[in-house]
């Protein structure tokens, strides 16, 4: 997003530099300022469970591509593709899809309710809002043979919110000033809460609207609030520990051969395991996602899938969890 090559600098700087001009002018150009301009809701850590449950519900609300909307993309350079790449994740691709000559930008709505790990991030802080970038010189010097260069850029809200965003940019160029710029506007985007369908990019899937903790509840299996993510449930169940996650995922991932069952047309299989190491079982709740997906596992689809142990008790979550979601 706001990714635009100038082509005197042969470098993707967005409205830092010279491109700035580009820019809209009634948002912030920086994280720091976007930080300040957050409504107080990011600016409340949240103390109770009813609070903690409150904001996964609006953050899983979230349309994820429209924080950077296709009008504002199209401004700085010749935008190739968008792909909604997780229930609350979203990619943009610049100038070209083959390595090392593109620039790719992907951003991503979390929650960090314990804290979050900045490791060698340099920081900046206000109103209980953490902004922070780490770039690839920041580990060493470029290895032999990187085809790109590349910078994480991440806002850390006080009500435990995270916003990582991701940049990568062809050899030669400074990938950290894009990364900074393309948070501070998802940072702006992401202050207005934009509900789904607001982004022709993120199209409708079986997972819109879910709680990966509906199954949960419909096996009365506690769960401990604070432990919540974003699109994963953990719970005991039968004695045994699960882990459920809705996500998108590469159809050649999911499984091969016939399923073990099909519920409300959707087939689940499990994956190899041996005794006593953990399995998973996943199930293709919806149709394939448009975009390019995996080159080589083919396109996404939307999944549910149960991690554990306890293949008997995995397969029986799996089960009633699929059960929720109607045929498509």
């Amino acid at each position: 997003m706001l990714l635009r090559r100038c082509a005197a600098a042969a470098a993707v700087i967005i409205g830092l530099t010279g491109c700035q001009e580009n820019l809209p002018k009634q948002r912030a150009a920086t994280p720091i300022e976007a930080a300040s301009a957050m409504p107080e809701f990011w600016k409340t850590a949240p103390t109770t469970d009813d609070q903690r449950l409150e904001l996964l519900r609006r953050l899983r609300a979230i349309d994820p591509c429209a924080l950077v909307p296709r009008a504002d993309l199209a401004k700085f350079g010749k935008l190739i593709e968008v792909e909604n790449r997780g229930p609350s994740r979203c990619e943009a691709t610049f100038d070209s899809t083959e390595s090392g000559k593109g620039t790719s930008v992907s951003w991503a709505i979390g929650v960090a309710p314990t804290g979050y790990g900045w490791g060698e991030s340099k920081r900046e802080e206000v109103d209980g809002i953490t902004v922070g970038t780490l770039g690839d010189l920041d580990n060493g010097p470029l290895r032999e043979g990187q085809l790109d260069r590349s910078c994480l850029a991440t806002a850390v809200f006080a009500n435990t919110t995270t916003l990582p965003v991701s940049v990568r940019t062809p050899l030669g160029t400074e990938p950290c000033p894009a990364a900074e710029a393309a948070l501070a506007r998802a940072m702006g985007g992401l202050a207005s809460e934009p509900a789904h369908g607001t982004s022709p990019d993120t199209p409708p899937t079986a997972l819109r609207g879910k709680d990966p903790c509906e199954v949960a509840a419909k096996l009365n299996a506690a769960v401990t609030v604070l432990d919540l993510r974003m699109w994963t449930c953990q719970f005991t169940f039968r004695g045994a520990a699960i882990d459920v996650d809705y996500s998108f995922t590469p159809r050649e991932v999911t499984g091969s051969g016939e399923p073990i069952f099909v519920v409300n047309g959707h087939p689940s299989y499990a994956s190899p395991s041996n005794a006593g190491e953990y399995a998973s079982y996943t199930a293709v709740v919806g149709p394939a996602l448009p975009g390019p997906g995996s080159e080589l596992l083919g396109p996404n689809v939307p999944t549910v899938q149960v991690f554990g142990k306890d293949r008997a008790a995995l397969e029986s979550v799996l089960r009633s969890t699929t059960e929720l979601f109607p045929a498509t």
